[in-house]
């Protein structure tokens, strides 16, 4: 059985061990002790080191008694308002439903460091910031003092503009490195022109790719084999990396200005339910937005798809929706089919979106103070031959409304794991949450909640999530049993915050 201890936990507890046993023990035996743990008695272990761990313990202890206190009262609160009659505001139960409230922990940063991306670990407790500067914050977010970061490092030598893990384990071991097999990985990019590959909880350096020629502004790992990235920069390229050689295999132009971020969509991670994968025959849908006010889709060979064209000025981000989002969209456009004269109802019911795309609905936001939502007109499928530009509309997306509310630049976009919200973060120094459910009964996607975020401009919301997205209850349910109801947001405040 694998240990539930993280690499680095593991050292410190093993140099704890032997510094308590070395007063005790003779040298031969104390040797051993060593040898067994893979370790040596460091004379830079803090003193009393396993003493304090196992204090740290019982206040972690006391800590969990205390929540599980407050979770009880909750619970008793959520019954005592659900089973109140006359109109009563009914509180969901559902963890399929959760969304962030209030504020868990404030990790700040120095002067220099205002903080463009989060990213936290698939799987640990492991939250990682990049920053204006150059560096990079890794911090445990199980651990009580929230302003100790676990790692603080150099990474680049100009602004982090982004940052993404893999979804899966990745195997980067070659006859020219020492990694562990099946790491998860981190991707950062920066204003220094280069790409930076991070390996496990050590976030241990193992490539750095170069050859664009501006700014890196995006990365996103292929669904259909993580060993692979794109990513997206302002000398307007979309490049994809094997990260197994450091190569960029492929590269291609398709906006006429800088192109400021990437989504990838595939069947095989869209349409996954439970361990059982469907193969993705077409491979990757790739979604890419412009300062020239456009959104493109793309096959992953660099073939245009279709164009979205609305927004008045330079779009921050672009992002798939998720397939559960399709029932509230779908049913809301099939009421109003009269607002749409270029739009038949064959289109949207047209089973190809779920059966060999995995992508119908996409939102983008930008400097317009806008987040437009749309529908992704289907390319054309022929056998044996990559997708072609769609014959619907031009090749154009269509513009189903658009969601009002921020007073600033939209910066970022992401989607809730069930579908039905959208999260955006703005110049407004606001997190909004937007309800698609809304659609059917008020002919508009509500904001359902504002949180005043930070004392600045929003630079990175991010949501713990997998990559789960299917349809129908089967899914939702196994996206509700792996789902991590962690959110991050970070600000030119100089700080990162954990909502509950």
């Amino acid at each position: 059985m694998g240990s539930i201890l993280t690499t680095r936990q593991t050292l410190e507890l093993h140099k704890a061990i032997v510094q308590y046993l070395a007063p005790v023990l003779e040298k031969p035996t104390l040797d051993a002790v060593c040898q067994a743990l893979d370790t040596s008695l460091d004379p830079a272990t803090v003193a009393n080191y396993l003493e304090k761990k196992w204090l740290t313990v019982l206040r972690l202890q006391k800590k969990i008694l205390d929540l599980e206190n407050e979770v009880n009262s909750y619970k008793a609160l959520i019954a005592q308002a659900n089973s109140a009659g006359n109109g009563a505001v009914l509180v969901s139960k559902d963890k399929i439903n959760w969304l962030p409230s209030t504020v868990s922990k404030v990790y700040p940063t120095q002067t220099s460091q205002i903080v463009n991306a989060v990213a936290v670990h698939p799987k640990l407790p492991l939250l990682v910031a990049a920053c204006a500067d150059g560096l990079m914050i890794a911090w445990d977010i199980a651990s009580d003092d929230p302003t100790i970061p676990q790692k603080l490092w150099n990474a680049h030598t100009r602004s982090v503009h982004a940052l993404q893990w893999s979804l899966e384990p990745i195997d980067l071991s070659t006859a020219q490195t020492t990694l562990e097999k099946g790491l998860y990985i981190l991707a950062s990019c920066s204003l220094d022109l280069s790409i930076k590959i991070w390996a496990g909880d050590m976030l241990k350096h193992v490539r750095t790719l170069t050859g664009h020629e501006h700014t890196v502004s995006a990365v996103a790992f292929l669904p259909t084999n993580p060993t692979y990235l794109y990513s997206v920069s302002r000398d307007r390229s979309v490049k994809v990396w094997d990260l197994i050689s450091g190569f960029c295999v492929a590269s291609f132009v398709g906006h006429s200005d800088w192109v400021r971020n990437v989504d990838v969509a595939a069947i095989n991670s869209r349409l996954l339910l439970g361990s059982a994968k469907k193969s993705a025959p077409l491979g990757d849908f790739l979604l890419t937005c412009s300062n020239d006010q456009s959104v493109r889709l793309s096959h992953h060979l660099g073939t245009g798809l279709s164009m979205l064209l609305g927004h008045a000025h330079v779009i921050e981000t672009a992002r798939f929706l998720p397939m559960p989002a399709n029932r509230h969209i779908d049913k809301y456009i099939l009421q109003n089919i009269d607002r749409f004269p270029y739009l038949l109802e064959a289109i949207v019911n047209n089973p190809v979106y779920t059966d060999s795309l995995g992508f119908k609905y996409c939102v983008s936001a930008g400097r317009d103070n806008l987040i437009k939502l749309w529908l992704l007109p289907p390319p054309v499928l022929l056998p044996h031959r990559p997708p072609q530009a769609s014959v619907q509309n031009n090749a154009q997306g269509w513009h189903i409304l658009d969601l009002v509310g921020h007073q600033s630049w939209v910066k970022l976009v992401e989607t809730h794991p069930n579908g039905r919200f959208i999260i955006s973060g703005a110049d407004d120094k606001t997190v909004k949450v937007w309800d698609i459910a809304s659609l059917v009964d008020q002919g508009k996607v509500t904001c359902v909640k504002t949180l005043h975020a930070h004392d600045g401009f929003v630079n990175a919301v991010h949501f713990a999530r997998f990559e789960m997205a299917g349809l129908g209850d089967d899914a939702l349910k196994l996206i509700e049993k792996s789902m991590r109801c962690l959110f991050f947001s970070a600000g030119t405040d100089n700080t990162v915050r954990l909502w509950q």
